[in-house]
């Protein structure tokens, strides 16, 4: 029910417009019927007021002073005004200050409650913004502490602190919710009452347009509930078509980043050529990877290498090498490669998972770059003209560092393999073309933050739909996240 305020200096109207309709019925508490301006700011002040229907003309203070005490006090509460004058400039006046309608007296019944109809529409619309607004800093915030590594205990008391419904568990989990197509809020409603109908205790944060994620705290489950709970959301995830990523279950000591992060990297498990569906963090996800890093660490020949890339193939097909475990046997490979090439001693530049995912199209792409590297230390490179290929590699990277753009690509548009690209590119530039294309983003992230929209959408606009990656990049180069920056640098 909508707070309603009456103004006007006439008893007898004041009586007419409390009687002309069903004000309930419309939607709307009469919380008041006065007959003086001064009168109406002091309720202003005092109670939550959502629309004022006053006289424009009155002795004392007129209604558009009022209405510029609306603007300047509650600025939330929509003005109507009502007058016996149809005279074009007070209507204009009216207009110009933002009253939200003018009505000529004696009122038409339908005249008013269709008025109070798009009263009720823009009040619900201001009521869902803020509620968008509210779980826009929530996400915000929840990203913040994750990429600050807190413990889950102090993420939990965080929440509560700024007015989010999340009591303290003995057990948390994350996990992180996605799909190729933008995921809305209310898809999510079905998951959230499954969810809560087990008595988990929920907190959800959105990442980017497609991806969402969940902070769990769970109460004690049977193994029978908790094998049932599992079993009923894997089956909605794929009926969804959602990738959804568990972590491992850990105490409100635990830290939340590297929760977090386990479940982001099991919703990214469908991009190493496995169906989409639900994935849970094991401690085995890897377990191909100690005796490849040994064997990579011990290599003193090129075909030792070719070996462990052989392995590395079969680690994935075998589901025993995931996305960390990749990245970081491809970084040890390609410092192996550097360290027996016979020529250039180039330092290599390490990627994260997100570089992989971002810059590196799929694991089988990095697999087959890996294989062309291999193919390319055994000879000695070609003599090509390297100016012309980098100078027009950074024109397209100043111009598309937006869309998403990978070496591979780049690397066949120029009739060149990527790691010969990668080289020819560090050599001219001094850094690496990952670095490269991230400084430009940045860059461009620095100007954007000093505008009035939301971060989400400056790090969509400079090429990252993922926000926690975003922030983390943002936050390793420039020394502080988006959010800290923006506030620091209000003007």
């Amino acid at each position: 029910m909508y707070k309603l305020l009456l103004v006007d200096d006439e008893p007898w109207i004041l009586k007419d417009m409390e009687q002309i309709i069903d004000w309930e019925e419309a939607g709307f508490q009469i919380v008041a019927s006065v007959n003086d301006v001064q009168i109406a700011e002091s309720i202003l002040r005092r109670r939550q007021i959502d629309v004022v229907i006053s006289d424009i003309r009155m002795p004392g203070k007129s209604g558009l002073e009022l209405l510029t005490f609306v603007n300047r006090v509650t600025p939330h509460t929509l003005v109507v005004f009502m007058s016996a004058y149809s005279e074009f400039a007070y209507a204009k006046q009216a207009i110009e200050n933002g009253c939200f309608n003018y009505m000529l007296k004696p009122v038409n019944v339908d005249e008013l409650l269709e008025t109070l109809d798009r009263c009720a529409e823009r009040l619900s619309a201001r009521v869902q913004e803020q509620s968008l607004r509210q779980a826009y800093e929530y996400s915000m915030m929840l990203v913040e502490w994750v990429e600050s590594d807190v413990s889950v205990r102090r993420v939990q008391e965080q929440l509560v602190r700024t007015g989010a419904t999340f009591p303290a568990e003995s057990h948390y989990a994350f996990a992180t919710v996605k799909r190729k197509e933008m995921l809305s809020e209310a898809e999510l409603s079905i998951l959230d009452r499954l969810l809560e109908q087990y008595g988990v205790t929920i907190f959800r944060g959105r990442v980017s347009s497609f991806k969402w994620t969940y902070l769990l705290g769970f109460p004690v489950l049977g193994d029978f509930s908790a094998r049932k709970l599992y079993r009923e959301v894997k089956q909605h995830a794929a009926r969804q078509g959602w990738d959804i990523g568990i972590s491992s279950i850990g105490s409100p000591e635990d830290r939340a980043g590297r929760l977090y992060h386990q479940a982001s990297m099991m919703a990214d498990t469908s991009s190493l050529n496995r169906p989409v569906g639900m994935y849970r963090y094991n401690k085995h996800i890897n377990s191909a990877v100690p005796i490849l890093r040994e064997q990579i660490n011990k290599a003193t020949r090129i075909e030792h290498l070719e070996a462990a890339l052989f392995g590395i193939g079969k680690g994935i097909a075998n589901g025993r090498i995931h996305l960390s475990g990749l990245v970081e046997l491809y970084n040890l490979l390609t410092q192996s490669l550097i360290q027996l090439s016979t020529f250039g001693t180039e330092v290599p530049e390490s990627i994260t998972v997100q570089d992989l995912l971002l810059h590196y199209g799929t694991p089988h792409d990095l697999l087959e770059e890996l294989t062309m590297r291999i193919e390319e230390h055994k000879r000695k490179p070609s003599d090509i003209n390297a100016i012309p290929i980098v100078e027009g590699i950074t024109k397209d990277l100043d111009r598309m560092y937006a869309h998403r753009v990978s070496l591979k690509e780049m690397a066949q548009k120029y009739f060149i393999s990527p790691n010969y690209l990668s080289h020819l590119f560090k050599q001219e530039k001094g850094t690496s073309f990952i670095n490269y294309l991230i400084q430009k983003r940045l860059e461009a992230a620095i100007d954007l933050l000093k505008k009035d929209i939301s971060l989400y959408e400056v790090g969509r606009l400079v090429g990252y739909d993922d926000y926690a990656h975003f922030s983390k990049l943002f936050k390793k180069h420039i020394g502080m996240s988006p959010l800290d920056y923006r506030q620091q640098h209000k003007p």
